[in-house]
């Protein structure tokens, strides 16, 4: 019950800090008991769950870009503030509107602290290994760099409208894929181009993967979206 306590402490001081509009905003804690974090809402809820709900609506040429971008932005931020998120996954992405995307869930995030360039896990735990980086799952380090691998697992649940990664195989299993060479296939809805940025968060090299600042560039450099990096929540489309 302590370690419970203290978790969820540690998780509350991290969100306390960060300040961005694609970061979930932490208002408050109630006092308890039980104690609870007060956050700003979300009217949509996970990205996760709105998508497997809401396919027929999307416009993955649209939203997802958007959603994209802001994750990227929002993951950018981190890095500046040296943390790892360690849990990037479409689940702990939620929606306050059709194109406003925010982080959230930062119960796994840590920092690197400065002149480190990751940070290594003392010990395991129950980590979501289909969305971890080979650097990860091997020798417990984390950094942007795993934390863009996870991008690019999100990216994939984005474009097959909320599939599971690599099914129903387990996690270990899903290793053995990796470390044979296996990818994630491109999913039906997904054009090439965007795959291809998939594949590059996927380099078995974590030094090859690109930056959440080229990724951010990547995502909003597009002719039929040109403000992409201005859609924040306050633009409504419903």
């Amino acid at each position: 019950m302590q370690s419970s306590k203290s978790e969820f402490l540690r998780e509350a001081e991290v969100m306390m800090k960060l300040d961005h509009h694609c970061v979930v905003r932490l208002i408050g804690l109630s006092e308890g008991p039980p104690l609870l974090m007060v956050q700003e809402l979300l009217p949509l809820g996970s990205m996760l769950q709105y998508i497997t709900s809401n396919s027929d609506r999307i416009n993955s040429n649209f939203e997802f870009k958007i959603w994209a971008a802001q994750i990227a932005y929002g993951m950018q931020y981190l890095e500046q503030n040296e943390l790892v998120h360690r849990d990037l996954a479409a689940r702990n992405i939620l929606l306050a509107s059709r194109n406003q995307a925010k982080i959230s869930d930062f119960g796994l995030s840590r920092a690197f602290g400065q002149g480190h360039q990751y940070y290594q896990a003392k010990e395991g735990g129950k980590w979501p290994l289909k969305w971890y980086a080979p650097e990860s799952y091997n020798y417990g380090q984390f950094s942007n760099k795993s934390d863009v691998w996870s991008f690019g697992v999100t990216i994939w649940e984005m474009y097959t409208f909320g599939e599971t990664p690599y099914g129903d195989l387990k996690g270990s299993d899903a290793i053995t894929l990796i470390e044979q060479g296996e990818r994630l296939k491109q999913p039906d809805a997904c054009p090439d181009h965007i795959y291809d940025i998939m594949k590059r968060c996927w380099d078995y090299k974590a030094a090859a993967r690109p930056s959440f600042q080229e990724l951010v560039d990547i995502f909003t450099t597009d002719s039929g979206y040109m403000n992409i990096k201005d859609l924040v929540s306050d633009v409504n489309l419903v």
